[in-house]
């Protein structure tokens, strides 16, 4: 059973997807995607789990994939989110309901949780930040171990950055049709292959060197760093949901809220921290990074202590995109957890009682 369908939100449409029977009995899963500005295409193997009886449930946030396109930089602000957050919840009728956010949906999802909504059962953290500057210097960190020529593109580029000045404009636009999306990931899959070449990069990080070229090249060495941290699978075996995500993606959410790449924060999210209020989470959490992951160790540690009755799973097979790289290992990770939400009464040991992390999959 699937449906899909928009509800309101501040005189615009999100899109939604429900994958299974929402009367079913099981506690539903709801999905809030990363980006900013990238929509929830990515979790398109997370729908498996309906098969089993667990009803999943995604949607795409104002501004990007499916849902319509305001053109005022005033809305891109976690207020703004969170606020359609519970609307989408709310107009759903998910009065219980297991919450996963995976990177800027982490975010969001955390701001959730410290509101300490009623039903909300519990929490999972997919390569999530708590910290945006403390996100910076990790990424920043794995950028500067990228090779000398990438380094040196990027630095051209962030030396001379100023942000982007975006004017309100009342007109808002449609999203992005899921077959228009499609197309535009079949065609770019194979681009992206060519692109991610070690020619490729080469001359991207030539380009640099010209003023005018240096924003396109900044993007496009860019892709070094995302093949290492973001999805290690090559292009042609990465899956088509994830090259639709882009499709739909919204540049100027992203720029606003975080800014030109994930190392370099300009936007509104720059000094967002919730860490030190980690510790009023009351509800079981389970926590996910990949070995590779641009959410490094360092920062799902503090996550993992932090959070009573949480845990942490690593994925040795994968960087920031383990529900896509290891799907199968990712969705029985997953059920295990929300099974034992359902099943088992909450403990009230805190976070450092238990081994840290579990790691599943080769090395």
């Amino acid at each position: 059973m699937t449906r899909e369908g928009f509800v309101r939100f501040r005189g615009m449409r999100t899109w939604y997807r429900v994958v299974g029977d929402l009367d079913s009995g099981r506690t539903p899963l709801l999905l809030v995607h990363g980006g900013p500005g990238i929509p929830s295409d990515p979790f398109e193997p997370l729908e498996a789990l309906a098969e089993a009886g667990r009803p999943v449930v995604r949607y795409d946030q104002v501004g990007c994939g499916r849902s319509d396109r305001p053109r005022d930089p005033a809305l891109w602000t976690v207020d703004t989110f969170l606020d359609e957050l519970r609307t989408v919840r709310r107009e759903l009728g998910l009065d219980r309901v297991n919450l996963l956010g995976w990177s800027w949906g982490g975010m969001l999802a955390l701001a959730y949780a410290l509101e300490q909504p009623a039903g909300l059962q519990s929490l999972v953290l997919a390569s999530a930040p708590a910290s945006a500057p403390l996100w910076v210097a990790e990424t920043r960190r794995l950028r500067d171990q990228l090779p000398p020529h990438v380094v040196a593109a990027m630095r051209r580029f962030e030396d001379h950055h100023r942000p982007r000045r975006r004017r309100r404009r009342a007109r808002v636009s449609r999203g992005v049709p899921t077959w228009r999306g499609q197309a535009i990931a079949a065609a770019s899959r194979p681009l992206f292959a060519l692109l991610a070449t070690a020619p490729a990069v080469r001359a991207a990080a030539a380009a640099s060197r010209i003023p005018p070229l240096r924003r396109t090249s900044y993007e496009l060495v860019g892709i070094e760093f995302t093949t290492r941290h973001l999805i290690r699978r090559p292009a042609m075996r990465t899956p088509l949901c994830f090259f639709r995500s882009f499709a739909g993606m919204n540049r100027q959410v992203y720029e606003a809220m975080w800014g030109p790449s994930e190392f370099l924060g300009t936007g509104l999210l720059r000094h967002w921290d919730v860490s030190e209020r980690l510790p009023e989470i009351g509800i079981p959490t389970l926590i996910t990074s990949g070995r590779h992951d641009e959410a490094t160790p360092v920062q799902m540690q503090l996550l993992r202590d932090r959070i009573p009755d949480s845990e942490w799973v690593l994925f040795e097979d994968s960087a920031h995109a383990a529900l896509a790289e290891e799907p199968e290992c990712y969705r029985a990770v997953l059920e295990g957890f929300l099974g034992r939400v359902e099943q088992v009464p909450r403990s009230n040991g805190r976070a450092h009682d238990l081994p840290s992390p579990q790691r599943v999959g080769s090395r």
